[in-house]
């Protein structure tokens, strides 16, 4: 009888923490003032063979940029380590919008909405908004991961507008 009790309350208490951890969402964003055109930003993010040369963070991405396709991408972690992800692509909008969505494991337990989001300036410069909006049971238990993926972010924006400037060869 003991332990069907001692099992009852692990039970409920697994079921309360999915309950309240499944209703946590985690936001990253960043933003990047960029010295190009919108259509200029978004030929560097779409050059996916190139990504190994400029980017830190996405070292390689390969696959069909369209709704609803699976990409297959290496992401450099935080302890320096390489991790491969399949995200599906949610959203394309030429020159103004990319969002993929990759899950760690099934759905529900750690799942990343990446996006990038170009906004035009009336004076020929983008406003980039990159971001990550992490949902599922683990996030609350991910706080050090999120926090090297902030970094990670802001080293990508930094590497995108170095990549803008770089002239032709």
């Amino acid at each position: 009888m003991i332990i069907l009790v001692v099992a009852a309350v692990i039970v409920a208490a697994i079921t309360a923490y999915a309950i309240w951890a499944g209703g946590k969402e985690h936001r990253i964003e960043t933003t990047a003032h960029l010295e190009a055109r919108a259509n200029e930003v978004w030929a560097v993010l779409t050059d996916f063979p190139a990504y190994g040369e400029w980017n830190p963070f996405i070292r390689e991405i390969s696959g069909l940029l369209a709704e609803d396709e699976r990409l297959e991408a290496i992401f450099m972690q935080g302890n320096g380590k390489s991790a491969t992800f399949r995200p599906r692509v949610l959203r394309v909008s030429p020159a103004r919008q990319i969002r993929w969505l990759g899950k760690l494991g099934p759905g529900g337990l750690f799942d990343g909405e990446h996006y990038f989001v170009l906004e035009p300036q009336q004076d020929g410069t983008t406003v980039l908004t990159h971001g990550e909006r992490f949902t599922g049971i683990l996030v609350p238990l991910m706080a050090r991961t999120l926090g090297d993926t902030e970094r990670a972010l802001a080293s990508m924006n930094e590497a995108l507008a170095a990549r803008l400037h770089e002239k032709p060869e």
